[in-house]
């Protein structure tokens, strides 16, 4: 049997903990045992999900970053204690500690790469904050990684790319995986309704609900998509911008209510924060919008694609990997809310148009991203890994 362990920065909503998730799902039981560790203890949404596939999770409880060394430390005696086999990081913290515990206790590692985290469009946005901060986030990424990692993973080519050129990681080692979609979750029957969501919400039944699923953040562009509203309100009177995502960045989330109020829509756009009935507000949904910076992938697009929900999305790395713009959804420039509102008024004009790129969309996305073909492939990552160590040790 082998060992993995898991290490992750906290079980918050986002779409690397979900990620998570539906690999632990679909690995082979047969061949594999899992355990998780996150660096933090304070975001949880996923933890009792992950329980309940018998998946046990512990924390090693850091509460500021000066801390990392003693994670370290402790994580390597758990390594010790767990008899590892094989350590699979995924986020910045996790993959630090997780490199230097699994050096320490002569346990291989793989780390996950999410995000482009280096590009110049991401720091543009501020991302990583200071510029100092930036290059020692880099610094410490780049050393640990060429010291500890067997190998990598990257979510799309793009995300690949961008893993060799900034952190010097050999091409050849860096494997892509696109995220799978947990495909049962999302065809189960759905608790309520297009009318009962928009009840729930206080809507006319006739509203037409535009649909962004994010943590709220300056990467998301949700900005942009409030902006694009006021367009969208000439033609379409009845709209309503849904935000459905963690609010952590409170003062960003703060910038976009008053974006709201200068614009006069604040009635017509509601966040409401985390949800566990996601699959069930896309359904609900008539446009969802995904007017993201930057991306690795993009998981709620294409879960959202999965569902047949016709989408607007911007043309950005990885997204142009797997949407085709006119044919499984509709692609506009970053940073563009006029495009944005244009390209909402084609998928909402065109109801024959609608279905065509309903229906790609929900066959491409169930084909790419299959939760069974990932962890094929995810579990011959770690196969190779595990059979190079056994060679290197002969």
């Amino acid at each position: 049997m082998i060992e993995l362990v898991h290490v992750i920065e906290t079980l918050g909503s986002g779409g690397a903990e979900r990620l998570l998730h539906t690999n632990l799902r679909h690995l082979d039981p047969n061949r594999f045992r899992s355990s998780v560790v996150t660096i933090r203890a304070h975001a949880e949404h996923w933890r009792a999900p992950i329980e309940s596939l018998g998946v046990p999770v512990e924390t090693l409880g850091v509460r500021a970053r000066r801390e990392l060394p003693g994670a370290v430390v402790r994580l390597r005696r758990f390594l010790s204690r767990r008899g590892a086999s094989l350590v699979h990081t995924h986020l910045w913290e996790a993959n630090v500690v997780g490199r230097l515990a699994g050096r320490l206790a002569g346990v291989p590692v793989v780390s996950s790469i999410h995000n482009p985290d280096y590009e110049p469009a991401v720091w543009r946005a501020g991302h990583q904050g200071h510029p100092a901060k930036r290059y020692a986030f880099l610094a410490v990424d780049r050393a640990t990684a060429r010291l500890a990692n067997e190998r990598m993973i990257a979510v799309s080519e793009s995300v690949r790319s961008s893993a060799h050129a900034h952190l010097r990681f050999p091409l050849e080692r860096i494997d892509v995986v696109y995220n799978p979609i947990d495909l049962d979750e999302l065809r189960r029957a759905p608790k309520q309704d297009r009318t009962a969501f928009r009840n729930e919400l206080g809507l006319p039944r006739d509203a037409i609900v535009l649909l962004n699923v994010a943590r709220l953040s300056p990467q998301k562009g949700l900005n942009d998509a409030i902006d694009a509203l006021p367009t969208i309100l000439k033609s379409r009177p009845n709209s309503h911008l849904v935000s459905v995502g963690a609010l952590d960045h409170r003062g960003w989330v703060e910038t976009l209510q008053r974006q709201c109020t200068a614009l006069g829509i604040a009635e017509r756009v509601h966040f409401l924060g985390p949800r566990r009935d996601v699959a069930d507000v896309m359904r609900a949904c008539d446009v969802f919008l995904f007017p993201s910076q930057f991306e690795g992938l993009g998981l709620a697009l294409i879960e959202a694609m999965a569902l047949g929900c016709v989408c607007v999305a911007t043309d950005i790395g990885p997204i142009s990997e797997f949407v085709r713009d006119g044919v499984d959804g509709f692609l506009v420039p970053p940073g563009d809310a006029a495009a944005l509102a244009h390209a909402v008024a084609q998928a909402l004009d065109d109801d024959a148009k609608r279905a065509a790129i309903s229906h790609a969309a929900a066959d491409s996305a169930a084909r790419r991203f299959d939760p069974e073909l990932g962890a094929e492939r995810l579990q011959a990552v770690y196969e190779r890994v595990l059979a190079t160590r056994r060679a290197r040790e002969r």
